[in-house]
């Protein structure tokens, strides 16, 4: 099957956010599959702040850095880190954010078979405690997945959770950048914003990027809440 890869591979320093045509075919095609989230709705000024791959040293300041700015995030996180760090996955809840499913491993989802797949995202839910969403949440890692990964994955209950606007902050550590491409008028209605975990130049971007989308007069809400407008 062929692998669907939602993230576009950059140079370190480069701000273009202008999507090629094969990615605007690709978010098409996810905006209409159901139980698949990468857009909500556009009629109010609202958008989401998602981060993958916690919990890790730098979780507690990300928390901090939310607390301070006023608002929720949701946070997609690896099974086996969360295993690890029981109390962070604790504390997410506790300050009031959502937590979700990124697999256990990061393995791609494209390279597992289906028993394997179930198991990493049984593993995972068993480490979160189960989520508060209803249907549990799945971020595919890297956003990787395939006929058969979709299939497993919508049969067995999950909603699959990607994004609109990407950070690119796997690839580029320079905050102005990080910032520019997660504020308006990169921006809009609905959007949810992929950033990570771990990263001091994005945990440097969070205030700049919450700070130009209130000036726009966007609220930064969960994911879960976003869509149940």
């Amino acid at each position: 099957m062929r692998e669907l890869r939602l993230r576009a591979t950059i140079s370190p320093m480069a701000v273009s956010t202008t999507p090629s045509v094969r990615a605007l075919v690709k978010n098409v095609v996810f905006q209409r599959l159901p139980g698949c989230l990468r857009r909500g709705p556009t009629t109010t000024k609202r958008v989401a702040l998602t981060f993958d791959d916690g919990p890790d040293d730098y979780t507690e300041r990300y928390l901090d850095v939310l607390d301070d700015l006023g608002v929720p995030a949701t946070f997609f996180l690896i099974g086996e880190y969360a295993t690890a760090r029981p109390e962070l996955v604790r504390e997410y809840l506790r300050r009031g954010h959502q937590v979700a499913n990124h697999g256990y491993d990061h393995t791609r989802f494209t390279k597992l078979g289906r028993r394997a797949l179930l198991d990493q995202l049984a593993k995972t839910e068993d480490a979160l405690g189960g989520q508060l969403s209803g249907r549990p949440w799945v971020r595919p890692p890297h956003g990787s997945v395939d006929a058969t990964s979709l299939v497993s994955l919508l049969a067995s209950g999950y909603t699959i959770a990607l994004w609109s606007v990407d950070a690119c902050d796997y690839d580029d550590h320079d905050t102005a950048s990080i910032v520019e491409r997660c504020s308006p008028p990169n921006v809009d209605s609905g959007d949810v914003l992929l950033l990570h975990e771990g990263q001091q130049w994005t945990l440097d971007a969070l205030p700049r990027i919450v700070t130009a989308l209130h000036a726009s007069g966007y609220e930064c809400v969960t994911m879960h809440d976003l869509f149940a407008e």
